[in-house]
């Protein structure tokens, strides 16, 4: 049986760099770190050449971990725990992963019997690649065997509900300690960074979340694994995130409920003199428009 070649003409429009995964949570660390950082603030940061610093920044944007709102920087678009543990960390890749159609592709096909192989090819035809080239899909896969999720028993929900085990074990062993979600327009990084500075040093560890939800997606969905973890989901609400997709489609009744039956405390943090949105109305909130 003849193979069909890509056509070398046409290079693939679905392609992952091959680079060691030591420095990638250096990067997103840098991400989280520092307001709207560019490429070579990143590679600086994290001590990494500016190359590989760049390879890194590729692929953390085709899982889903970060994106570039604007030319040349970069947000986070996936939940960080800000000073988290390495374990914490990782586990926020992996969710990425386990969301990523491609990868979701590749384990469908595995599950129906299809070597690795013959599924990347196939996962990767259904997500309109027409070019393929199994050398542009192999780090994918050597990034998602690291992490284990093309293990078919993982879903995202095994890692939800592993997030409310472990948040009712923190209470028990320390019921002192808390955790803090905060959603916030990327705008307002600058204000949300020492925000988190003072509350970790307050001893209440942080996710971060730069708000990059989209309209039509949930942010239960997206970033589930974080709320679950957290015991208080702070909204920033400023004259930029009022005006986004995020607070006129995203933050309903729904959301509230499906936040608060994980046993999230949620609560407005108000930066502009703006009217808070009803669903969030009535419930106390955190007024920082004068200091």
């Amino acid at each position: 049986m003849s193979v069909r070649k890509p056509d070398r003409k046409s290079k693939p429009s679905i392609r992952f760099e091959s680079v060691k995964l030591d420095a990638l949570f250096e990067v997103l660390d840098a991400v989280a770190w520092l307001p709207s950082p560019s490429a070579k603030d990143i590679s600086q940061f994290a001590n990494i050449d500016p190359r590989t610093a760049g390879k890194i920044l590729k692929n953390a944007r085709l899982i889903g971990l970060v994106e570039t709102p604007e030319d040349e920087t970069f947000v986070l678009s996936a939940p960080y725990l800000y000073k988290g543990s390495l374990p914490q960390k990782e586990s926020v890749v992996r969710e990425a992963l386990l969301r990523l159609p491609l990868v979701q592709n590749i384990k469908q096909f595995l599950g129906l019997g299809n070597d690795l192989q013959s599924s990347m090819r196939k996962a990767a035809t259904v997500a309109g690649e027409r070019n393929y080239d199994a050398g542009s899909i192999a780090p994918l896969v050597t990034i998602a065997n690291r992490f284990g999720v093309l293990d078919l028993k993982l879903r995202v929900e095994t890692l939800v509900d592993t997030a409310v085990e472990a948040k009712i074990e923190r209470h028990t062993a320390a019921a002192s300690t808390r955790v803090a979600f905060i959603s916030h327009s990327s705008k307002d990084k600058t204000f949300v960074r020492q925000l988190a500075a003072d509350l970790v040093a307050s001893g209440v560890q942080v996710w971060l979340d730069e708000q990059r939800i989209r309209v039509g997606d949930s942010i239960p969905e997206r970033v589930a694994q974080g709320v679950a973890e957290s015991d208080f989901f702070l909204v920033v609400v400023s004259a930029s995130s009022v005006d986004s997709p995020w607070v006129q489609k995203e933050l309903n009744q729904a959301l509230i409920h499906e936040i608060e039956k994980r046993r999230v405390r949620v609560m407005a943090v108000l930066l502009d003199r703006v009217l808070l949105p009803e669903t969030i109305r009535e419930k106390k909130y955190a007024n920082f428009t004068e200091s």
